[in-house]
C-alpha cells in the first residue's frame, strides 16, 4: 500500500489512531484536494516530519498528524492543553476585564465557546452563531473583539464586515466572487479559517445576502465564485443589530429582564427584518442593555489602564486621580451613544496633552505625568540616581 511505502521511506510506523486521523482530519480541515489523495499527501508530510526526530521506526501518533494539520490549516486541532483548559474555564473572568455591564451576554458567549472547544457541537456548522442586539456604544463590537482575543489568542483573528455596504443584489458577487474573481468574504475566510467573523448592522444587508449567511450557519460552508468550497466550521459568527433600540431603552427603565426583552424582540421587531428560520439558526441572541453613568466610569478606568501601559513601555509613569477619571466619564457619557464619545474625550483631554508634554519637554525614563483634571497634565521629574 501507499502507506507502507511511506513508512519504509521514512522508517516510521503509523499507529491505527494516526491512520484514522489522516482520513478524519484531512477531510475536516484540508479542502484544497479530495480523499484519498489528500490523506496520502498528509501521510507523506507527517512521515517526513516524524522521521526528522532522528529515532528510527518511531510510532506516528494522532498528535503528530494533528500538529501538521494545525500548521497547514491555521486551526488548532491538537488536543486541548492544560493551559488552554484553564483559559477556557476562566473565560468570563478574562472577558470581564474588558467588558462592562453586559454580564448575561458574556456568560452566554463563554458557555458556547467551552462547548465548541470540547467538541460538544455539530461538526458541520460554525463554532457558534450569535446575534447581538442593542443600542450604539454599549459593547457589542467590544465583546466580539474580546471573544476573538479570548478564543483565538488575538484580536487580529477577527474579520469584520460593515453590512450597510452590501445593500443591493450585486453585493452577493462582491462577497463570494464571480467571473474568476475571488470574493471579499470567501477569500478572507479561506486565508484565515480560524477566526471570528463580525457582521455589523446585519439588518441593512440585501435579503439575498441573508440567505447566503443562512447557508453558512446551516452547513458551515460556501462555494465561492471560483468553485472552491470554503470551510466556515472553525469560525465564530457574530452579527450585530441596532433593531429594537428604543424598545430596549424603555424596557430597561421599566426593569424588564434580558430574557423578556429578547422574547419580545423575537416576536415583534426582528420578525419584520429576518425570517423565523434565519433567527432559529443563532445559538444565542443576546440583548445588550444601555450603559449607566457608573458603567462608563468603569470603562474609563479600563481605557486609562491602556494609556498607562503604553507610557510604561517608554519608562514613564502616569498617575490619574479618581476625580479626573470620574470627570472624564461624565464628559464622555451620552445616553444615546453609550461609551462611544468617551474614547474621543480621553483622546482630547488626556492623550493630546500627554503627547504635547512628550514632544515639548525633556522627559526621561522614571519621570511621571500626573493628570489632576481633564486637560490638566503636569510633569513630576524623577530624582537623580
Amino acid at each position: 500500500s501507499k502507506l507502507g511505502a511511506i513508512e519504509n521511506t521514512n522508517k516510521v510506523v503509523f499507529t491505527f489512531d494516526a491512520v484514522a486521523a489522516l482520513v478524519d482530519l484531512s477531510s475536516r480541515y484540508l479542502h484544497e484536494q479530495y480523499l484519498p489523495e489528500k490523506a496520502v499527501l498528509l501521510a507523506r508530510e507527517v512521515g517526513l516530519a516524524v522521521s526528522k526526530s532522528g529515532e528510527q521506526w518511531r510510532a506516528v501518533k494522532r498528535e503528530d498528524v494533528a500538529r501538521i494539520v494545525s500548521e497547514k490549516s491555521n486551526v488548532p486541532v491538537t488536543q486541548v492543553t492544560r493551559e488552554e483548559k484553564t483559559a477556557l474555564l476562566n473565560l468570563e473572568e478574562r472577558m470581564a476585564k474588558r467588558m462592562v455591564g453586559q454580564k448575561d451576554a458574556v456568560t452566554a458567549v463563554a458557555n458556547a465557546l467551552r462547548r465548541a472547544r470540547a467538541e460538544i457541537r455539530s461538526g458541520s456548522r460554525p463554532i457558534a452563531n450569535f446575534l447581538f442586539l442593542g443600542p450604539t456604544g454599549v459593547g457589542k463590537t467590544e465583546l466580539a473583539k474580546t471573544t476573538a482575543e479570548a478564543y483565538f489568542g488575538t484580536e487580529d483573528n477577527m474579520i469584520r464586515f460593515d453590512m450597510s455596504e452590501y445593500q443591493d443584489k450585486s453585493s452577493v458577487a462582491r462577497l463570494i466572487g464571480g467571473n474568476g474573481q475571488p470574493g471579499q468574504l470567501t477569500e478572507a475566510v479561506r486565508t484565515k479559517p480560524f477566526a471570528l467573523l463580525l457582521l455589523d448592522e446585519l439588518e441593512k444587508a440585501h435579503p439575498d445576502i441573508l440567505n447566503l449567511f443562512l447557508q453558512v450557519m446551516d452547513d458551515g460552508r460556501l462555494t465561492d465564485g471560483q468553485g472552491r468550497t470554503i470551510d466556515f466550521t472553525n469560525v465564530i459568527l457574530i452579527a450585530t443589530s441596532n433593531a429594537g433600540t428604543s424598545y430596549i431603552q424603555e424596557a430597561v427603565s421599566r426593569g424588564e429582564s434580558s430574557e423578556a426583552m429578547k422574547e419580545h424582540l423575537m416576536e415583534t421587531e426582528l420578525k419584520t427584518i429576518y425570517r423565523p428560520e434565519f433567527l432559529n439558526r443563532f445559538d444565542g441572541v443576546m440583548v445588550f442593555k444601555p450603559l449607566t453613568q457608573q458603567d462608563v466610569v468603569a470603562i474609563a478606568y479600563i481605557m486609562m489602564q491602556k494609556v498607562i501601559k503604553q507610557l510604561e513601555a517608554k519608562g514613564i509613569g502616569l498617575e490619574v486621580s479618581d476625580k479626573a477619571i470620574h470627570d472624564l466619564a461624565v464628559m464622555g457619557y451620552d445616553p444615546k451613544f453609550g461609551a462611544r464619545p468617551l474614547r474621543r474625550t480621553i483622546q482630547d483631554q488626556v492623550e493630546n496633552p500627554i503627547a504635547e508634554k512628550l514632544l515639548s519637554e525633556d522627559l526621561r525614563r522614571r519621570d511621571r505625568l500626573i493628570v489632576e483634571a481633564p486637560g490638566m497634565v503636569r510633569v513630576e521629574k524623577a530624582t537623580a540616581l
